[in-house]
């Protein structure tokens, strides 16, 4: 398990885990929070060009690190840590999170937890 969890197969899953974790927050976080505090269309189309842009840069560095390309590890390394950075200002800010409880409180901690799996695999990764 040490092994996998060290390896860039190990290093590419974990990073698409927290991904995904990160893609289902900004969908909820669309749901419950910017319908309460920011209601209006410019903020859901900014913060749609943020999740288009963060997702769009993760999976071309999941595809570069697939292919061999250290820049690619780096480029999801970033942004796992963008995504850690995201949940801790969410949970220190706003804990408990009072819009969509328990779900979104469920999702801030999924997405913190799967990045930081991420990070420390890519970290491990990278440092053989």
């Amino acid at each position: 398990m040490l092994i996998w969890f060290m390896s860039l197969n190990g290093a590419i899953t974990l990073s698409v885990l927290a991904m995904l974790s990160f893609i289902g927050y900004a969908i909820l976080e669309s749901r419950y929070f910017l319908e309460q505090w920011i209601p209006g269309i410019t903020a859901a189309v900014l913060e749609t060009l943020f999740v288009l842009i963060v997702v769009g840069l993760w999976i071309w560095g999941l595809l570069a690190a697939s292919g061999g390309s250290r820049g690619g590890l780096v480029a999801a390394l970033a942004l796992g840590a963008i995504s850690a950075l995201i949940a801790l200002f969410d949970l220190i800010r706003y804990s408990p999170i009072p819009f969509g409880w328990p779900l979104l409180q469920i999702s801030v901690w999924v997405m913190l937890v799967a990045s930081a799996v991420s990070i420390l695999s890519i970290t491990l990764h990278m440092r053989q």
